[in-house]
């Protein structure tokens, strides 16, 4: 039996966040249904979760590496994944404290491919997941919209929230 075949594969990512509802508000604005599915990306220079929907409207979030308290990188190439965005985000939820800032440590591949999560807040409990994780539906990257050398089209989303009228308020004339 050879030594590889007994020592652990080493992780191509392994990082390390304090501001985890942050990345989960950042994840839930693309969330477009309960059961979405996206791709991640891993690289030197961060993470990128992509979802697209129906061929037509693709999102994507980046999570620049500077965001991370540490994060460590050592694949070769751009490793990929599918994940369920919905198991991603609500695994996350649990790891994040209203009113505490929450460390987590997350780490791919674990040793059947899975994406780890685990909070490094407490010596006496640890919340521990581990969500599976496929090989990705082809996604389509290179949607070019822009002529060439042009500046490249961006966009803002503003979100507004109607307050109801209130009944007990009289309106006059």
């Amino acid at each position: 039996m050879s030594s590889s075949a007994v020592e652990p594969q080493a992780a191509d990512l392994v990082c390390q966040l304090d501001n985890v509802q942050g990345m989960v508000d950042a994840l839930t604005s693309v969330r477009w249904k309960r059961h979405q599915d996206a791709v991640v990306e891993l690289s030197e220079h961060g993470i990128v979760l992509i979802v697209e929907e129906t061929r037509c409207l693709q999102a994507k979030v980046y999570l620049q590496r500077e965001l991370f308290i540490r994060y460590e990188y050592s694949a070769q190439g751009r490793p990929r994944f599918g994940v369920s965005l919905g198991l991603f985000v609500d695994c996350l939820n649990t790891f994040s404290v209203p009113g505490h800032s929450s460390t987590i440590e997350i780490q791919y591949p674990g040793p059947d491919m899975q994406l780890l999560l685990k909070s490094l807040d407490s010596e006496n409990a640890c919340i521990y997941a581990e969500i599976r994780t496929r090989i990705p539906d082809v996604v389509s990257w290179d949607y070019n919209f822009e002529p060439a050398g042009s500046t490249p089209l961006s966009f803002t989303v503003k979100v507004q929230v109607q307050v109801p009228p209130r009944s007990d308020f009289k309106h006059t004339r």
